[in-house]
């Protein structure tokens, strides 16, 4: 099918020397009412053969290149089909990965809104057990701190009484021994008295 460059070069040069000649013929007999269908004739003569190899390359050419352009466009086809079909692939695998991780995720969060539920339950239950402990400890310290103020007071009370007692036998007892040293002051000073008297009677003669 492939002609070599020396052999199109010699079939433009012996195409271009016949019609050089065939073009002056032409001239020299231009008068002769059957010029141009001999003109036909010298030129299907010369070129006939060639331009039907010519006819018949370009249609093989042709033919050629519409197989190509339909292997081509088959081709491309199914590789388009191919490509069409593994992205529908990918999409129906990444669709189906996405949908189960969803589903994880809701079940996830749902579990998740449970257990805070339940946490939150169970913090409400021991802040109110916690809120009665105080209540009642609070009670209990209330009540404890009124008997021990009241013991404390009781206690006071009886002390000062068993102190304002003491002093006051304090001061009868100091009293009394007061007392008991005027008349033994007096004793005494009226022995003085009488040994003073017996000594100046002795000593009369």
């Amino acid at each position: 099918m492939s002609r070599s460059p020396s052999t199109d070069q010699s079939a433009v040069v012996h195409r271009g020397q016949a019609e050089n000649q065939v073009g002056e013929g032409a001239v020299s007999h231009s008068d002769e009412p059957s010029a141009s269908g001999n003109l036909d004739k010298i030129r299907d003569i010369l070129f006939g053969q060639q331009a039907r190899e010519h006819d018949r390359r370009f249609a093989q050419l042709e033919q050629h290149l519409i197989r190509e352009a339909t292997d081509l466009r088959t081709d491309l086809k199914r590789r388009v089909e191919s490509l069409e079909m593994y992205i529908k692939k990918e999409v129906d695998a990444l669709t189906s990965r996405l949908t189960k991780e969803q589903e994880v995720r809701g079940d996830s969060v749902t579990k998740l809104t449970q257990e805070l539920t339940q946490l939150a339950a169970t913090l409400d239950s021991k802040a109110r057990h916690l809120e009665s402990q105080a209540a009642q400890t609070q009670t209990h310290f209330m009540q404890q701190l009124t008997e021990r103020t009241t013991e404390l007071a009781s206690d006071v009370r009886v002390r000062h009484a068993e102190t304002t007692s003491a002093l006051n036998q304090a001061v009868h007892d100091l009293r009394a021994e007061k007392t008991d040293r005027s008349t033994l002051a007096a004793i005494l000073l009226e022995a003085s008295k009488r040994l003073s008297s017996d000594d100046v009677n002795a000593a009369r003669p």
